[in-house]
């Protein structure tokens, strides 16, 4: 079906276009506050129009004098992310020669959840998941129905088959475990399916994720070539079909010729705040930290030059992946306060809800979490019907919760002054830095509402309530930081960029974060790791698309 022509991501591509793309380039904006004036600028909400984006025009090709070497590959894979080291390792074990380019000095990794509807490993642990049916339907809800379903089908049809598959590869050099961690509330719910995947390697200097050092070493085995500092410029394009890639490296332009495809796999938008302005939910320039490792790594790269090839967006603007992870890095699900000692949310709820309502408060960085000395005994409780993320312990593999990992983390924050430690209340709301008189009467409506047994303030489930009553009182410090914005150019359940009329580009796929469809609205946590779980299984399934025809 032929695009609405002023849809934001009707982005006109290719050096045939550069002269419309001047034209179109603020229609990509999406600000609350914002619109278009009648020649396509981008009005910000002062009135000052925006004249255009600084990828609108294509770079001039890289003339044939300039290009020092030229490698021959099947596929070219422009990135070394988990998405692009897992489609080197499958594409190379498929017996397809393989190139992958880096603008980095080693592979990327970050983070430490994967995850797969319902691998082996889940399977002899005895943990069942939820129907699939019913996880796909809270990931479209999560995402406001704006994502793409075919995506979430296939995650959900082919990650089981990718976690079991680098499981069988990896043998004993992996660890692929399945954990408990993950949030029950009534309204949002995470289903299990989050492993760790741990694995000690002598050489892995950099401290490399350890599935992204097993697959880049295991394609290297395979006879893959990876090409490090070697940023990617730009891809060739011949009669409409994508047949290579332009690296810059260190000693002068490098094409890297495609017989079959080149696979996108140059991660999100979050490091470049102009992406953001053009594609991204406003959120995503809110936190007053991006936590994204290696810095520089998520420019855009990918979709800039997957734009330049015909490609576009994603229909709707890319969400935000925000995590509680600055100052303590836990803070259970008691009362929060703000930092002028004011409670100010229903503290039942996910991770990505509670950093919005903390970045809402005064100063918009921190907030605190306010317990006594009976911690242990009430998280405990509230584990089986609430926990998730910064409640529960990070990755817990045991299905009892046991407070050994949450009092090293409490004893951790003690010790660096992201946690406070009080044997009465005026000391510790000086301690927190907080008006006392404020905080002195959240603290007594807060015990009062527990005492009635029902939070008529923000109308937290009353099971989840609990007193502040014995000495000593412990405050958490915690924050939100951005950690990625995962979303890019328009694929279909093949992977492959989408283009005019939503006509794939031959010869071109996108995985991980520099594709879109997945998710939009938030990042949405039906399954902690989803991202990187998807991202695998994007690169896994692209690569047997390409291998096998």
């Amino acid at each position: 079906m032929a695009k609405k022509e002023l849809t934001r991501r009707g982005f006109l591509t290719g050096a045939a276009a550069a002269g419309a793309l001047t034209a179109f380039g603020a229609m990509t904006g999406c600000a609350a506050n914002s619109g278009t004036t009648d020649s396509g600028q981008k009005v910000e909400q002062g009135g000052e129009a925006k004249t255009g984006w600084s990828w609108d025009t294509p770079p001039e090709p890289v003339a044939d004098g300039d290009i020092v070497e030229t490698v021959e590959a099947d596929i070219v894979i422009v990135g070394a992310g988990i998405s692009g080291v897992t489609a080197a390792c499958r594409a190379s074990e498929l017996g397809a020669s393989v190139a992958v380019v880096e603008k980095m000095s080693f592979p990327s990794s970050r983070g430490g959840h994967y995850a797969a509807y319902q691998s082996k490993a889940m399977t002899a642990a005895g943990m069942m998941n939820d129907p699939k049916d019913q996880i796909v339907a809270d990931w479209l809800r999560f995402s406001g129905d704006r994502n793409k379903e075919e995506l979430a089908w296939l995650f959900i049809n082919r990650s089981s088959e990718v976690m079991d598959w680098l499981d069988d590869l990896s043998g004993d050099e992996l660890s692929i475990i399945p954990i408990y961690t993950h949030y029950a509330g009534p309204q949002y719910y995470e289903h299990i399916g989050t492993h760790v995947i741990r694995g000690e390697f002598a050489d892995n200097e950099n401290k490399i994720n350890a599935p992204v050092y097993f697959m880049w070493k295991k394609a290297e085995e395979n006879g893959a070539t990876f090409y490090f500092d070697a940023p990617a410029q730009q891809l060739l394009v011949e009669d409409g079909k994508v047949t290579g890639v332009i690296a810059e490296a260190s000693d002068g332009y490098k094409k890297f010729a495609a017989r079959k495809a080149v696979i996108l796999a140059t991660g999100d938008i979050s490091g470049d705040t102009e992406m953001i302005e053009a594609y991204g939910d406003p959120l995503g320039l809110k936190p007053a930290v991006n936590a994204y490792t290696p810095a520089g790594a998520n420019t855009g790269d990918g979709q800039k030059m997957g734009m330049w090839a015909g490609g576009h967006m994603q229909e709707y603007p890319v969400p935000t992946m925000i995590h509680l992870i600055r100052y303590c890095g836990l803070c259970f699900g008691f009362m929060y306060v703000n930092t002028e000692g004011k409670r100010f949310m229903n503290e039942d709820t996910w991770i990505q809800a509670k950093s919005i309502r903390v970045m809402e408060q005064p100063g918009g960085e921190y907030a605190w979490s306010v317990f006594d000395a009976n911690w242990q005994k009430d998280v405990a409780a509230s584990i089986p019907i609430a926990g998730g993320q910064f409640w529960d312990d990070m990755s817990r593999t045991t299905a009892e919760w046991t407070p050994d990992s949450a009092t090293k983390v409490i004893e951790g924050a003690l010790e660096s002054g992201n946690a406070v430690k009080a044997d009465t209340l005026e000391e510790l709301a000086a301690a927190m830095g907080v008006d006392e008189k404020t905080f002195l009467a959240e603290v007594e409506n807060y015990n009062a509402l527990y005492a009635a047994g029902e939070d008529t303030q923000f109308h937290k489930r009353a099971e989840l309530l609990t007193e502040i009553k014995q000495p000593p009182f412990y405050a958490l410090k915690f924050g939100p930081s951005l950690l990625a914005m995962p979303g890019g150019l328009d694929v279909n359940e093949r992977l492959q960029v989408l283009g005019e009329d939503d006509e794939p580009i031959e010869g071109l796929y996108a995985v991980g974060n520099a594709s879109g469809g997945r998710y939009a609205v938030d990042y949405p946590v039906f399954i902690n790791g989803n991202s990187h779980g998807s991202a695998m299984t994007w690169g896994y399934v692209a690569a047997e698309n390409i291998v096998n025809g």
